[in-house]
C-alpha cells in the first residue's frame, strides 16, 4: 500500500486548450465503463492519459483525481490528485504534449517520506506548512511562522526554520498529552 501524496496542478494557459482539457474531464466524468486496474475507479489518472490519447502503461499515473476546476476566465484549470509516494510526472508530460498552449505548475504533499515539493512558488505560494493535531496552517512567509510558533509555545522566536523547529521540539517534548503535537514542513522548489 502507498503513502499517498495530495498532488494539486495548476494547469494555466491558453484558453481554448483549457477548455479542451476541461472536456476531456467532463467526458470521464460522464462514461459509465472505464479501465480500473489496481482497484481505482473512473477518476484514476490512466483513465485522463488515455482519454488524452496515451497509453496508460506509458506515463506514469498511479492515482486518482479527487477533484478539478476551470477558472471563470478559462486561463486556469485546478486538478486536485491523490497519487502514489509522489506527483506522477506522466500525466503533467501528457497534458503539456497534447496542450502546448498550456503549462502545469504542481505542488505534492507526502508526509510520510518527508515530500514537500513544488516546481513554482509563483502558483504555490505556501513556502511553510505547519501541522498539528489542530488545523494545519500554510505561510509564505518565514516571519509569520515564527510568530505563530512563539504565540502557541509561549517563547520568542526567532524567524529561521532551524530556530523554529527547535521551538517545536521543546514544546512537543513538554507536552503531557500525546495528541498534543506540532511539527514544520519546508515546501522545495525543483526544476522540472
Amino acid at each position: 500500500m502507498p503513502n499517498w501524496c495530495y498532488t494539486t496542478y495548476k494547469c494555466v494557459g491558453d484558453p481554448k486548450d483549457i477548455r479542451l482539457l476541461h472536456d476531456a474531464l467532463k467526458y470521464i466524468d460522464k462514461r459509465k465503463t472505464t479501465i480500473v486496474p489496481n482497484g481505482f475507479g473512473k477518476w484514476w489518472l490512466g483513465n485522463l492519459v488515455t482519454k488524452l490519447g496515451g497509453n496508460w502503461e506509458d506515463y506514469p499515473c498511479r492515482g486518482e483525481i479527487l477533484d478539478f476546476e476551470m477558472s471563470k476566465d478559462n486561463t486556469m484549470l485546478t486538478l486536485c490528485q491523490q497519487t502514489a509516494w509522489a506527483e506522477q510526472p506522466g500525466v503533467r508530460k501528457i497534458i503539456e504534449e497534447k496542450f502546448p498552449g498550456i503549462k502545469v505548475y504542481w505542488q505534492a504533499e507526502e508526509p510520510g517520506c518527508e515530500v514537500y515539493l513544488t516546481n513554482s512558488f509563483e502558483y504555490f505560494p505556501d513556502k511553510y506548512y505547519l501541522d498539528s493535531n489542530e488545523e494545519p496552517l500554510y505561510f509564505d512567509d518565514i516571519l509569520d511562522v515564527a510568530r505563530c510558533v512563539s504565540e502557541f509555545t509561549g517563547q520568542d522566536v526567532e524567524p529561521d526554520v532551524e530556530s523554529i523547529i527547535q521551538a517545536i521540539d521543546d514544546y512537543n517534548d513538554a507536552q503531557d498529552d500525546p495528541d498534543v503535537w506540532c511539527s514544520l514542513h519546508v515546501f522545495e522548489e525543483v526544476d522540472e
